[in-house]
């Protein structure tokens, strides 16, 4: 059964117009010879499986199946359709990828990410809990990630559109990396509706506020005073340059970025102090001292600023009164 159902599958992936339609030049894909129940999408395309592995994985499913099975005795005597028939709304393309991760066969993810979100919102939809997760991680092990910050506003708007909460707050704490500006959303405004728009702005605010509200709490940490500047012979003081970016960081998320620490750090080694006599200038210095910062201290600092950022992240909740999981 197994090797008729992976045989199947492969012909069918094989198929451009399966894996970009959901047709089938037969009308049938999923030809289990020991099928018990037909499933029907909305594009009228027939998988004829087992029920055995639907029932076992969605009481939804199942009950869906257990009234077309009660009703099947009302088919005529030698119909060509003599199997119990579930019709579906699902298009035909999103239930055959479905159906791999339900099915002893290969798992096979849509081509397109509109497609993988619509699989993710069916597997949600019928609480086909395992399969979700099967989804999911097979999601996490492809090359380039299903969010990123070129697509984060698509996926958030896709992911609010169907209801699928995780990949709406990934998306939303991935927008953080850029500003959400007038400016910046030049070309991209069409990209989601102008409520989802709003939302997504309202949590930028709440991140905002929280990060802010909770700094000074990072400075009492001990990853704080770890890195130092000499500010005379014999006194040291905790980096203003850190102060300001910290300060930066909290008015603007999106430069919460190593690159941006880096820089900043960059900034003040090589900061110029110049004295002029008569526009000449005299004495040129830098930060020798942050100049030799031992490795260690900037990654303990980055790491531990990490930690603060995300916990706080997390703390937000995308709707008010809503906390994220």
């Amino acid at each position: 059964m197994a090797a008729s159902l992976l045989k199947v599958e492969v012909e069918a992936s094989s198929d451009p117009s399966v894996s970009n339609r959901g047709t089938s030049s037969t009308g049938t894909l999923f030809d289990d010879p020991d099928a018990d129940i037909i499933l029907r999408s909305c594009d009228d395309l027939d998988y004829r499986v087992q029920k055995v592995f639907l029932v076992k994985s969605s009481p939804l499913l199942g009950g869906l199946i257990q009234d077309a099975s009660d009703h099947s005795d009302a088919a005529p005597v030698g119909a060509m359709e003599a199997l119990p028939v579930v019709q579906l709304s699902e298009r035909g393309a999103i239930l055959y990828h479905l159906l791999t991760f339900l099915l002893p066969v290969i798992p096979i993810l849509p081509p397109t990410l509109e497609e993988t979100m619509e699989l993710l919102s069916v597997a949600q939809k019928y609480e086909l809990n395992h399969a979700l997760v099967h989804i999911r991680g097979s999601i996490a092990l492809k090359d380039a990630p299903l969010v990123n910050k070129d697509n984060a506003l698509h996926v958030y708007s896709l992911a609010q559109k169907y209801g699928l909460r995780r990949e709406m707050v990934q998306a939303a704490r991935i927008t953080l990396k850029s500003p959400l500006t007038i400016e910046d959303l030049q070309g991209k405004l069409d990209l989601m509706p102008m409520d989802h728009l709003y939302e997504l702005w309202k949590y930028h605010q709440r991140v905002q506020a929280n990060l802010a509200g909770n700094i000074s709490g990072f400075r009492g940490s001990g990853a704080y005073t770890t890195l130092k500047c000499r500010d005379g012979p014999f006194s040291f003081r905790t980096q203003t340059w850190i102060d300001d970016f910290l300060v930066s960081m909290v008015s603007n998320p999106s430069l919460f970025d190593l690159p941006e620490f880096q820089s900043a750090l960059a900034r003040h080694v090589c900061s110029n102090v110049v004295d002029s006599d008569g526009g000449i200038p005299i004495r040129k210095r830098g930060c020798s001292s942050c100049a030799y910062l031992p490795t260690q201290s900037t990654d303990k600092f980055w790491t531990a600023l990490t930690t603060f950022v995300h916990a706080n992240m997390e703390k937000v909740s995308l709707n008010h009164g809503d906390y994220v999981a």
